[in-house]
C-alpha cells in the first residue's frame, strides 16, 4: 500500500480509535489497523479490494445507491450497513466517507479519491431493532383493537380465535388460552384456545379450580403471574400446578388478568412448551395492553347480550299492555288503584306507570333511590298488582341482620346446623314461596353470599344451613337500595352477575325534591292519619307555610316530611297547623341551643336520613364517627327511639 495517492496521512491515521480507509476507483488504497480488526483481516490483504466486497450482500445495493445519492448533494455522506467479518460473522457499521478536496489528489487519472471513516454501529443496531420491535408490537395493538370495533356481537369469539392465532405468531410461544369468570366459583370456562402445530390446544368448556387452585386463583385475584422456570418458579402449595406442568412439558407460563369497567372478566395465557421464555420485561408490561383490548371486547358482548335480552322482556311486556288498551287503563288505574301513594307530579306518575307495566310478570325489579322515598310501599304496590296478591309479600331488611343471620334467615337451617341452633328454622325464601320476596337495602346484602343469592335467583334451588338436600322454590324478587350498585360492582363490593340478574326492570324512585308538587297532597294525607290518631282536626295550613314545605330540598325525603308533620301535630292546640322545615325549627338559632339539644337534633337527622340504620357501611354512626355502641347510648340518654316502637 505504499503507491497510496499520500503518505502524510499514515501516522496520524495508524493511530486513529476508528477503522479509517482511503478509496479510489472502488479500490481500497490504505487501511490503517482498527480497519482491519473490524473486518477480522489483516492490513496488507485489504490492498486494492473492493470496498464493497465486504459490506453484506444484502446491504450493497442500498449503500451504492445511498452514496451516490448523497455525493450528489455534498461532498460527503454517511450510511449504515452491515459488513462480513473474516470469521464470517456480520457486524453493524457506521460509514462516513468524504471526497478529498486537493487538486492533486483529483487530478489523478484513477479518478476521485474517498476518505472513508468506519465504526461500531452495534449500539446503534440494536437501537433500530428495539424501535422496530415496538413498532412492531404497536402495529399489532393497533390491529387487534381495530378488529373488534363495531364487530357484531356474535363475530367477536371468532375474532378472538384468530387474535390469539396472530398473537401465538408474534410473540413466539406455543399457546394461548382464553378463561372466563362466570358466576360459579367452583369453576371457571375456557372459552378459547389456539396453539401451534405439534402443541395440544387448553380443552375448550368448564373447568374445574380444583384442578388448578393456586393458578386460577392468583390471577382471579387481579394479579399477573409470571413463571419463567417451571417447576423452579411454583411456590410449594402449586402441588397440582406443578404435575399438570411436568406432565403436559410446560416450560414457562406467563398470565394477565382481563380487566374492564372495573370488573375482572377472566384471564389470558401464554403457555411455553418447546422451549423456556426469554421475553424482557418490557414486552410483559405490554401485555396488559393486549389485556385491556380483549377484555373491552368480552364487556361489550356481555353486555349487549344482557340489553337483548331485557330489551326482549320490554318489548313483550309492552306488547302486552297495548293488548289491554294502555291509555284507558293508566287513566283508570293510576287514579283508583292507588290509594296508599300520594302523588300527580310527572315523576310519580311514570313510576307508577312503570310499576304496572312489571307488576304482572315475575321480572326482578330493583327500586333505586334515596332513602324515605317510599321504596318499600311501591313494592307492596307491585305485589298487589300481581297474579302473586293471594299471598302476603316476605320483607327482609339486609341492614338489619347481622351477617352471622342472614344466611339461616333467608334460607333456614336444620337443627344443629350451629351451636345454639337447637331447632330448625323455615327460611323466608321457603315461606315466600308461591309469593314476592321483598330484599330492602339489597347493598349491605353480604358478599359472601351474594353466589348463593344468585343461583337461588337463577334456577329457584337453595339448600339450608346443617343439610344437603335442595329445595326449590317459585318466587318474584323485589329488592330495593339507596346505594349506586353499579359503582359498587366496579369497586368490588357487589357481584356484576348479581346486580344484572336483580337489574332487568330497573325503577328510580324520584327524592321529593323532584316531586315539589306532590308535597301539599303528601302534608295534607300525614295531617289526616295523625289526625285520627291523635284526637285532632286540623283545617288550616297557612300558605306561606306550604311554601316553605315546598322550597326545602327535605333530604331525608317523604320520611322526613312525615316526621316534620308529626311533631308539628304534636304542638298543635287549634285547628290551624303552624308546620315548618327542620331548617327553620321553633327552637331558635344553633347557637341559643344547649349541647344536649343540638346534639340530639343532630341524631335524629342523621338517622332520618339513613333510615334509621345505625350499623354497617354508611349507617347512621359511620356518619357520626362514632362506634354503634356508643351511638346507642347517646341515643338511650337522649330518649331516642325510632317511630312504631
Amino acid at each position: 500500500m505504499d503507491d497510496a495517492p499520500a503518505c502524510d496521512f499514515h501516522k496520524l491515521f495508524d493511530r486513529s480509535p476508528a477503522g479509517i480507509y482511503v478509496v479510489q476507483a472502488e479500490r481500497i488504497r490504505y487501511a490503517n489497523p482498527v480497519l482491519g480488526q473490524l473486518l477480522v483481516r489483516d492490513c496488507a490483504a485489504l490492498a486494492d479490494a473492493s470496498l464493497l466486497s465486504f459490506i453484506h450482500p444484502a446491504d450493497r445495493p442500498d449503500v451504492e445507491q445511498q452514496r451516490r445519492q448523497q455525493l450528489q448533494k455534498s461532498a460527503s455522506c454517511r450510511l449504515r450497513a452491515r459488513i462480513v467479518r473474516g470469521d464470517g460473522s456480520f457486524k453493524a457499521v457506521e460509514l462516513m466517507e468524504a471526497l478529498v478536496d486537493d487538486d492533486a489528489l483529483t487530478g489523478q487519472p484513477d479518478g476521485p479519491v474517498l476518505v472513508g471513516v468506519m465504526m461500531d454501529g452495534t449500539d446503534h443496531h440494536q437501537a433500530d431493532l428495539k424501535i422496530q420491535e415496538r413498532l412492531n408490537f404497536e402495529r399489532l395493538l393497533a390491529d387487534l383493537s381495530a378488529g373488534f370495533v363495531n364487530l357484531p356481537c356474535e363475530q367477536i369469539a371468532s375474532r378472538i380465535d384468530t387474535s390469539l392465532k396472530l398473537l401465538v405468531e408474534f410473540l413466539g410461544n406455543d399457546r394461548s388460552t382464553f378463561v372466563e369468570f362466570g358466576s360459579d366459583e367452583d369453576q371457571v370456562q375456557i372459552s378459547h384456545s389456539y396453539a401451534v402445530p405439534g402443541c395440544p390446544p387448553f380443552p375448550i368448556g368448564p373447568f374445574a379450580v380444583a384442578k388448578l387452585p393456586w393458578f386460577i386463583n392468583e390471577f382471579r385475584s387481579g394479579n399477573s403471574v409470571f413463571m419463567r422456570n417451571i417447576p423452579e418458579d411454583l411456590p410449594d402449595s402449586a402441588i397440582e400446578e406443578r404435575e399438570r406442568c411436568l406432565r403436559e412439558g410446560i416450560q414457562s407460563n406467563v398470565t394477565v388478568p382481563l380487566r374492564a369497567g372495573g370488573e375482572l372478566l377472566g384471564g389470558l395465557t401464554f403457555a411455553f412448551i418447546r422451549k423456556r421464555c426469554d421475553w424482557s420485561r418490557e414486552v410483559l408490561s405490554r401485555l396488559s395492553l393486549i389485556g385491556e383490548v380483549f377484555a373491552h371486547a368480552l364487556l361489550r358482548r356481555r353486555n349487549e347480550y344482557l340489553l337483548r335480552k331485557t330489551m326482549e322482556e320490554n318489548l313483550r311486556l309492552r306488547q302486552q299492555l297495548e293488548q289491554d288498551n294502555l291509555y284507558l287503563r293508566e287513566q283508570v288505574v293510576l287514579k283508583h288503584s292507588h290509594g296508599r301513594i300520594i302523588g300527580q307530579s310527572d315523576a310519580i306518575t311514570q313510576v307508577l306507570a312503570d310499576i304496572e307495566r312489571v307488576a304482572t310478570t315475575d321480572a326482578p325489579v330493583l327500586l333505586s333511590g334515596e332513602t324515605g322515598t317510599g321504596k318499600e310501599l311501591l313494592a307492596q304496590t307491585i305485589h298487589e298488582l300481581s297474579l302473586r296478591k293471594g299471598r302476603p309479600m316476605i320483607v327482609v331488611n339486609c341492614a338489619s341482620l347481622p351477617a352471622t343471620l342472614i344466611e339461616s334467615e333467608l334460607f333456614g337451617r336444620a337443627a344443629g346446623a350451629y351451636t345454639g341452633a337447637v331447632s330448625a328454622q323455615t327460611g323466608r325464601f321457603e315461606l315466600a314461596d308461591g309469593s314476592t320476596l321483598f330484599l330492602d337495602e339489597i347493598g349491605e346484602f353480604p358478599l359472601e353470599l351474594q353466589a348463593k343469592l344468585l343461583r337461588v335467583l337463577q334456577d329457584g334451588r337453595f339448600e339450608r344451613l346443617g343439610t344437603a338436600q335442595t329445595i326449590s322454590v317459585d318466587v318474584r324478587i323485589i329488592a330495593a337500595t339507596n346505594r349506586d350498585l353499579e359503582a359498587a360492582t366496579r369497586d368490588n363490593l357487589f357481584r356484576p352477575d348479581l346486580y344484572h340478574r336483580l337489574n332487568v326492570f330497573p325503577i328510580q324512585v324520584p327524592p321529593l325534591r323532584e316531586r315539589r308538587d306532590d308535597i301539599p297532597l303528601l302534608t295534607w294525607a300525614f295531617v289526616e292519619a295523625l289526625g285520627k290518631r291523635m284526637g285532632k282536626s286540623i283545617k288550616c295550613i297557612p300558605r306561606k307555610a306550604m311554601q316553605q314545605l315546598q322550597d326545602y330540598d327535605w333530604p331525608g325525603n317523604i320520611r322526613e316530611l312525615s316526621n316534620a308533620v308529626e311533631r308539628a301535630m304534636i304542638l298543635a292546640d287549634g285547628d290551624t297547623l303552624h308546620i315548618e322545615p327542620p331548617a327553620g325549627s321553633h327552637s331558635g338559632p344553633t347557637a341559643n341551643k344547649t349541647l344536649k339539644q343540638v346534639e340530639r337534633e343532630q341524631i335524629l337527622h342523621v338517622l332520618e336520613e339513613t333510615g334509621w340504620r345505625i350499623r354497617g357501611k354508611g349507617g347512621a354512626a359511620e356518619r357520626l364517627d362514632i362506634k354503634p355502641t356508643t351511638l346507642e347510648a347517646r341515643m338511650a340518654r337522649q330518649g331516642i327511639q325510632r317511630p312504631g316502637r
